[in-house]
């Protein structure tokens, strides 16, 4: 059957004819990206290779790579960046599985029941600064309410020093964190849950699969990328999460909870030394670039497959 003029007319155009056109329309956003965070990101590589003190603003001398030198004697900062990936890593794991347990029970809930969602969700809403002050009045030693209901229950004999302790404090603020961005799982999850068709659920239910088969072998299945993109995006929060932290600990006591954005903080805007804070930076965006790239890799793996 020959091919009208109007269905040629109609067709769409070809992917190379798109792709220029994809571009000249986000040419303005790229724009503005370029002058909103290229230029602070170059100007910090530039300053990572200088000796750049706040106090001498005018006597900036190059430094070459004695500041990424220093990274590698400096105690701190590999502490610091061993503290980051433990709290990030932990609040993470846990907060992906409450999210998708939370997204499992609420899903399907109509009515007056589906207001528990939005209830779930009121963590991720509040302020993160006003999550830190909450969560310092809860551990505090004192009157704090997680030590009253510990003694309540026997758990502890006495008042526990959560934010004095160089552990414990560790644990205080990933708490916190698994607090505050649990509710951005459960958002994802149960807006991924919606889009698994009804049919095969009950063709599954039909043929025998119990909830496990059908959890495993099509809920995670529709999840897959979802799961992927949350991660990443709380990977990235975490590594720059800086009102809870500060808020509670301010990075102490004794660095135990001093992150690499608390210790670039401490380094910049406390010692003054800004060259030194720049490697620091660089080497944490170097981090985060890595993780983005086995992102990418992995939704290209799995898209293909």
């Amino acid at each position: 059957m020959g091919t009208s003029a109007h269905q040629l007319e109609a067709a769409p155009a070809p992917f190379r004819t798109r792709v220029p056109l994809a571009f000249t329309l986000l040419f303005p956003a790229f724009l503005l990206l370029a002058a909103v965070l290229g230029y602070p990101v170059l100007y910090s590589i530039y300053l990572s290779f200088v000796n750049a003190q706040l106090t001498r603003p005018n006597d900036q001398t190059l430094a070459g790579l004695s500041n990424y030198a220093a990274l590698l004697d400096d105690p701190l900062f590999g502490q610091a960046l061993a503290i980051t990936l433990v709290i990030t890593v932990g609040a993470v794991a846990v907060s992906f599985v409450l999210g998708l347990s939370f997204a499992l029970l609420v899903d399907g809930l109509k009515g007056r029941l589906a207001g528990i969602r939005g209830l779930l969700l009121a963590p991720w809403v509040t302020p993160a600064i006003v999550v830190g002050f909450l969560f310092l009045y809860m551990f505090d030693q004192q009157a704090g309410v997680i030590n009253l209901v510990l003694e309540a229950f026997g758990a502890t004999d006495g008042r526990t020093a959560w934010l004095s302790d160089s552990t414990l404090s560790v644990v205080a603020v990933t708490v916190a964190t698994i607090w505050t961005q649990t509710p951005f799982y459960l958002l994802m999850f149960a807006a991924a849950l919606t889009a698994i068709p009804t049919e095969q659920r009950e063709s599954m239910l039909i043929d025998g699969a119990n909830r496990w088969n059908e959890f495993v072998h099509l809920t995670v299945p529709y999840l897959r990328n979802v799961m992927v993109v949350a991660t990443l995006l709380m990977f990235i929060r975490n590594f720059n999460a800086f009102p809870i932290i500060w808020t509670m600990t301010q990075g102490g006591p004794v660095y135990s909870t001093s992150t690499l954005v608390v210790y670039v903080y401490r380094v910049a805007f406390q010692q003054f030394d800004f060259g030194y804070a720049s490697a620091v930076g660089v080497v944490w965006l170097a981090v985060l670039l890595v993780l983005a790239l086995a992102y990418v890799r992995f939704l290209r793996r799995t898209s293909l497959a």
